[in-house]
């Protein structure tokens, strides 16, 4: 199964998810906090698409092991 047949958010889904700006969420990835995320190579992912990828059975792994309980629930 590959990345583009799971359930996933993108970083504005997460952004909202967590009442951050995708700036934020991107901050996150950049200094290595947050969910683990994926990025689709270019051709995986159709033009105009969103490359990063939060798995969400990884997110909800990570969000139960830091104590995190988001703002707006799916």
């Amino acid at each position: 199964m590959t990345v583009t047949e799971t359930q996933f958010l993108t970083t504005d889904q997460l952004a909202e998810r967590y009442e951050k700006s995708a700036a934020t969420i991107r901050k996150w990835r950049v200094v290595g906090y947050g969910p683990p995320f994926y990025e689709l190579p270019r051709t995986e992912a159709e033009y105009g698409t969103p490359r990063v990828r939060y798995q969400l059975h990884d997110l909800l792994a990570w969000e139960e092991t830091n104590g995190i309980t988001p703002i707006n629930h799916f």
